[in-house]
Parts: structure tokens; C-alpha cells; sequence
């Protein structure tokens, strides 16, 4: 008989599998390999224990403290819950509170599974001086609700209509930070009660906080049965007032990574700051994340007025479950450090930047500068975890210490693309800083390759701090080779160009093309915008310089090309001759001011109008040029009667007649910024032309002709 039922069953799998296809068996991870693949954190030791169970054997405490396999650091996590129908707590020992009266910062990395939209149900941080200390958790009865998440109040009675009868069940003094994978959204008449009503009014994973322990954080909600129950009783559940969430879709918690949280608490504002996924967890870099902000209410936390709270995390899973992990990246107050990772290229002396490059052939040297800023420990042994970037062989390195200690790092400790080592010497307030430094040289290729981030770990027992090189790309370093096609001298007239020719040239296993090329000019030391080589020959030079930017004389071209990699040719020069002008531009003379005689003494009258001498000198600069002048006598124009006076030109207390024979007025040198001077400008109530009356001068009007003439004479 067994025989044969072994034999249906046998059959029956048979003919599932013939019909759906082979069977693929499911590896679910466990928590060991979950942390493995974890970023760095510290060991828990003297700061943080798994929390009391009570006596209630639905309240045993589920949370394991997890070490990971092989960790240089003693990485541990935390798991907090991994089953259904479980409550996990973690709190900090005597000695590690949260000091409320002062400021702090600290983070930790926390992992939610993989299983998005059925997740459950998340974990809270939660700061509290509940005075069953390490025991405290919410009261439970027959079950474990996942929404309480191990802090918040249990509603577990249809009947209840007081928030503070919810609020009696939670952990008592606290604040909590929720992290909520799962929403709970029962709002009906058969729901109530049933401990999954907190996040009606929500619509998805979120992170949001309040205080489990006052009543103010629940909502009741009453619900009538349907018009055919015969029993109208009305039943309750309660809504739980989400402060600050940060809300998101399946992918915001329980989506497979680990995620980053950054607690800064302001003591003087009494501001908790929250920032949310601010770290990459496979490089360490920062990220913008997701900040909110809470002004906590000490009153509500710490009504006796320690100045401190317990702190730490708990987790609770209701009929579905998830592994749900914390790692400490920093604990306050022990240890306060940070690390910088800067790559620098030793050709140019710059940083390479993130997404940057770096040519290949090229030296650079790795820089990591670890220092630690505060603590109540010194932060010794510390374990150096360093990927180094691919494509860059290092030869040597070095860590120089702030007390000017050193140490030699060898061949050994740099093998295999990993830098892993020890400090030799404590980091503290007296020896602050380790700067390792690393040299080495860059692999060449004739295409780019990339160059991936690589993540930097420097950590011990009672902290840790991480840093990462960004990914960058290995660009290739080769010759490019510019020939001149145009003579090296020709002259233009002056407002002309001349176009300059010429070839570049590449090794050819490299393939470019004009799009990859930028022509560099500088016109007589000045550099000019780049320009693409937009000409149909591949490698063809072609380069016209604006017209204003040559001088009269020798002006100096050169000219090189440069790829999008880095690499450029050698400069080639051209020599433009402009051959420039001198000429007198435009003469406005207008009149001279209208004057009363007296017949009793000599009169000075000056200019009226607009006077204007132009000379344009295009010539190399340092051309002399002269101006000279002559005029005819003053006649009056209604009867050619000659005027008792004599133009004059005045130069301080000198004054020279202005007669028929032409004399210097002005001298002047040619100037590259100023083609064009105004001689008139000059000109002032001491300087310039005058005309000098006689006492036997008659009124009228009178007219005399001035001749100018321009000079290409040395002063």
C-alpha cells in the first residue's frame, strides 16, 4: 500500500514536470552571505547588545549579532528579523547612550531583503529611556504584529477608542525613526483590530518618525458593519501620524541593496537631521540622498532630564518576513573619522576628477589622507582594505603620520590589484592624521578603457572610516604629428587675413576621425577658442585668423591640434607681415568763440565747436609719424578786410604763429591697441589752437583756410 501511494505520487510529479518543463531549485541567501557582500562596519563589542527577552514566550527577542566570515575588522551586523511571527531589539550598553546634550553623528548601513512589494515589515531606530531598559518592546498578547516594528503600540482590540491605551503597549520615552517596507491599509469593519491599519493614508514605503509612548501619534477610526449585519456594533482601529516621511515606490527600502543613514542631532535646536541613502554602497561615495528634519521634544523622551537615551534598532515581522540587517559604520563618541581618496596625475599636477581621464603612459600617484577628527578612544590597529584601480600598476607607497613617523609599504602588501595592511601607529587628537601614498604608472591602449570606482575601507573595533576612487577612463597616449602646409612668412595689407594650411597625422592602429580633433591657436600670445576641423580631408588644417587680432608688422601664429584624449602635436608657427597705413582720417575744424572788442588791449579768443583731427596709423608699432599745419590771414568776409590778429598754436606759456610756411603741431607713435588718435582730444584751454587779436581788429565775421598735412618722420 505504501508502495503504491509512493507510486501516484512519483506520477504525478512526473507529469507536472513533463508538462511545465525541469525544475530549477531556489537558493535563498543567508544572512552570512548577506553581510559578506556588505559595506564595511565595526564590531559591536562594548557598544551594542541584542536587547532581553521576557518572560512571555511570544516576546523572545529574535535579533543575532552576525560576524562576518573573513572581515580584517570585525565587521558585524545585526540581524534583526529573518521569520514570520518575530520581534528583534538591539541596544546600546552603559556607557554608549545618546548624549541628548550635545551634538551627534553617526551612521549605519541597514538591508530590508529583496522583496519589494512583499516585503515585510522593516525595522525602527528608536531613542528611548524606557524604564524596562534593555527589555523594553511593545506588550503583545497572543501574536506579533508586523506594523508595531517592534516599538509602536500593538491594536489588537476592535473596542479600544483611546490612542492612549495604543500608546501604554509601545516602548515608553521614545522616539522612533520608522523604516517601513510594508503598508498596512486594512480600513474596514472586519480589518479592525487586527493590528494592520497604521498606514491608511499613506501610499508606499516610507520613512517617517514619531513617539510611540504619547497618544498624539495614533488616530481612532470608527467603521460600521454593512446594512444586512445583524450585529451594529461599531469597531476601531488606529492610523499612526507619520512625521516628515520620505515616501517612495517598491524600490525605495526592500529592493536587494543596502542602504545608508546618516543621524545628525543639533543639541543646541533640539534637531534630529535624516539623510537617507547618502552613501553608494559599492563605491562609498556620497550621495544627495533623502533628508527630512524633526525638532524632537526631550520632555517626550527624557522626561527625568538624564541628558541621554538607549538607542538602537527593532524589527518585528507579523505572518510575512524578511531578513532584515544593520551594520554601525560609527558609533558616537568612541571614534569620529574620515577618509579622502584623491588620484592625481604627476604630467600635469591635477586631480583627476570624477568620470575624468587619464592617459595611459602616464605616472600618477594614489593619495589616501585618513584622519581622525575626535573620540573618547584612540583608534588603534586600524586595518587598511584597499581596491586599488585597475589598470595602474603601483610600484611603491608610503604612509607618512602626522608625529612625522613612517612607514614602508611593500611589494607583498600590493599584489593582486589590493592594497591590505595595518597601521603601524595610533590615530589621535596627538597623532591625527595617516597619509598613505601610492605611485604608480597607467596601462596604455589605443582605445579608452574604463577604469571602475574602487572602494577604500580604513577600520578597527571602534570605528571605521571609507572612501573611494571614482570610476574613471584610461584614455590612449600616442603621437600626433602636425605639418605645416603654408609658408612660414607672408605679408597682407592691413584689414586682410591669410589662411594657414596644414596636415595632421596619427599612428595608424588609432582610429580618428575630425570630430575627435580641436585646432589650438594663439595669435601673438594670445590663445584663441578652439575650433573643430571641419574639413573633408581627415587630419586637414585650415585656420584663418580674425582680422583685428593682427597688428601692423610681424604678428606671431602658431598653431597645434589636440584630441579629445589629451594628446597634442607639436606647434607649428607662421609669421604675418601686415603691411599697415598712415593717413589723416577727417579734419573738423569749426570756429572760434564770438568776442566783444574794446580797441584797448590785445584779446585771446578760443575754440568753439566741435574740433576733431583723426590720424590712422596702421603701421608696426613704433612708427613715428608728424602732424604740421598752415593757414592763410583772417579776411572778413563782407569786404576782404585782413584781421589785426594771428591764429596761434599754444603749448603752455610756448606759442608758435600759424603762417603760410607749415609747422609741427603734434608727434605721434603707431600703436597696436589705438589704430586711430584724436589730435583734438589733446587739446585743452593751454594747449591747442588759439587766435590773438590785435587792439585795431574790427567786428564782423572773418574766415581763414588751415592746411594739415601728416608725415611719415622720425620726432
Amino acid at each position: 500500500m505504501e508502495l503504491r501511494d509512493a507510486g501516484r505520487i512519483c506520477l504525478a510529479l512526473l507529469g507536472l514536470v513533463c508538462f511545465w518543463g525541469p525544475v530549477t531549485s531556489v537558493h535563498a541567501e543567508t544572512a552570512q552571505e548577506f553581510i559578506a557582500k556588505a559595506p564595511q562596519g565595526i564590531a559591536l563589542t562594548n557598544a551594542f547588545v541584542t536587547g532581553e527577552s521576557v518572560t512571555d514566550s511570544q516576546q523572545q527577542n529574535s535579533a543575532k549579532v552576525i560576524t562576518a566570515k573573513g572581515s580584517a575588522s570585525q565587521t558585524q551586523a545585526v540581524l534583526v528579523t529573518s521569520a514570520p511571527q518575530q520581534v528583534g531589539t538591539i541596544w546600546s550598553q552603559p556607557g554608549n547612550e545618546f548624549d541628548l546634550t550635545h551634538d551627534v553623528t553617526t551612521s549605519m548601513w541597514m538591508y530590508f531583503g529583496d522583496k519589494r512589494e512583499k516585503a515585510a515589515d522593516g525595522m525602527a531606530l528608536v531613542i528611548h529611556n524606557d524604564p524596562r531598559g534593555l527589555k523594553a518592546m511593545p506588550q503583545f498578547t497572543d501574536k506579533i504584529f508586523g506594523e508595531t516594528l517592534g516599538v509602536w503600540g500593538v491594536d489588537n482590540q476592535n473596542t479600544r477608542t483611546d490612542p492612549q491605551a495604543i500608546a501604554a503597549t509601545a516602548i515608553q520615552n521614545s522616539w522612533a525613526l520608522e523604516f517601513d517596507t510594508f503598508l498596512n491599509k486594512t480600513a474596514d469593519y472586519a480589518g479592525a483590530g487586527l493590528g494592520t491599519s497604521f498606514d491608511t493614508k499613506l501610499k508606499g514605503p516610507h520613512i517617517a518618525s514619531n513617539y510611540p509612548g504619547d497618544a498624539a501619534s495614533y488616530q481612532v477610526n470608527r467603521v460600521t458593519p454593512g446594512i444586512l449585519a445583524w450585529d451594529k456594533t461599531p469597531r476601531y482601529y488606529f492610523n499612526l501620524n507619520h512625521v516628515q516621511p520620505i515616501q517612495g515606490d517598491k524600490n525605495l527600502l526592500a529592493n536587494g541593496q543596502w542602504h545608508h543613514i546618516t543621524l545628525d542631532w543639533q543639541s543646541h535646536t533640539q534637531t534630529m537631521t535624516y539623510t537617507f541613502d547618502d552613501k553608494d554602497p559599492q563605491t562609498g561615495e556620497p550621495l544627495p540622498g533623502k533628508q527630512q528634519a524633526v525638532k524632537l521634544d526631550l520632555q517626550k523622551i527624557d522626561p527625568e532630564k538624564t541628558g541621554k537615551a538607549t538607542w538602537g534598532f527593532t524589527g518585528s515581522n507579523g505572518m510575512e518576513a524578511a531578513n532584515n540587517l544593520v551594520i554601525f559604520e560609527g558609533v558616537p563618541g568612541l571614534v569620529n573619522a574620515s577618509a579622502k581618496a584623491t588620484l592625481t596625475d604627476l604630467t600635469t599636477h591635477q586631480p583627476v576628477t570624477a568620470g575624468g581621464q587619464v592617459r595611459g603612459d602616464t605616472p600618477v600617484e594614489l593619495t589616501y589622507r585618513v584622519n581622525y577628527h575626535d573620540g573618547k578612544q584612540d583608534w588603534a590597529g586600524v586595518q587598511l582594505d584597499v581596491a586599488l584601480p585597475q589598470r595602474i600598476q603601483f610600484t611603491q607607497g608610503e604612509v607618512t603620520y602626522a608625529n612625522q613617523r613612517r612607514q614602508t609599504l611593500t611589494a607583498a602588501q600590493l599584489k593582486d590589484g589590493h592594497l591590505v595592511a595595518t597601521l603601524d601607529q595610533n590615530l589621535n587628537m596627538r597623532n591625527h592624521q595617516a597619509t598613505i601614498r601610492l605611485t604608480g604608472v597607467t596601462q596604455n591602449d589605443v582605445r579608452p578603457q574604463p577604469i571602475a570606482a574602487t572602494r577604500a575601507s580604513f577600520s578597527a573595533v571602534n570605528g571605521i572610516a571609507t572612501t573611494a576612487v571614482p570610476k574613471l577612463t584610461l584614455v590612449p597616449n600616442y603621437q600626433l604629428d602636425l605639418a605645416r602646409e603654408s609658408p612660414a612668412k607672408t605679408t597682407v595689407k592691413y584689414g586682410d587675413a591669410p589662411t594657414i594650411r596644414g596636415q595632421v597625422t596619427w599612428p595608424s592602429s588609432v582610429q580618428l576621425t575630425n570630430r575627435e580633433l580641436r585646432l589650438q591657436a594663439t595669435v601673438n600670445g594670445r590663445k584663441q577658442a578652439d575650433q573643430p576641423l571641419d574639413e573633408p580631408v581627415a587630419g586637414a588644417v585650415r585656420y584663418t585668423p580674425a582680422a583685428k587680432l593682427l597688428k601692423g608688422g610681424h604678428n606671431d601664429v602658431q598653431l597645434k591640434v589636440r584630441d579629445n584624449y589629451g594628446n597634442t602635436s607639436p606647434t607649428i608657427k607662421v609669421d604675418v607681415n601686415v603691411v599697415g597705413t598712415l593717413s589723416l582720417d577727417l579734419v573738423h575744424s569749426e570756429a572760434f568763440q564770438t568776442t566783444q572788442l574794446t580797441g584797448q588791449a590785445p584779446a585771446s579768443v578760443g575754440r568753439a565747436g566741435d574740433w576733431r583731427v583723426l590720424v590712422r596709423d596702421t603701421r608696426a608699432a613704433g612708427a613715428k609719424w608728424q602732424l604740421q599745419i598752415a593757414a592763410t590771414p583772417f579776411r572778413r568776409t563782407a569786404d576782404d578786410h585782413p584781421l589785426d590778429g594771428q591764429l596761434m598754436y599754444v603749448d603752455g606759456q610756448h606759442r608758435t604763429a600759424i603762417t603760410a610756411d607749415p609747422i609741427p603741431i603734434h608727434r605721434g607713435t603707431a600703436m597696436d591697441d589705438q589704430p586711430v588718435f584724436d589730435v583734438a582730444a589733446t587739446w585743452n584751454q593751454q594747449r591747442g589752437l588759439s587766435l590773438h587779436l590785435g587792439t585795431q581788429a574790427l567786428a564782423g565775421e572773418y574766415q581763414a583756410n588751415l592746411h594739415w598735412s601728416l608725415n611719415d618722420a622720425p620726432h
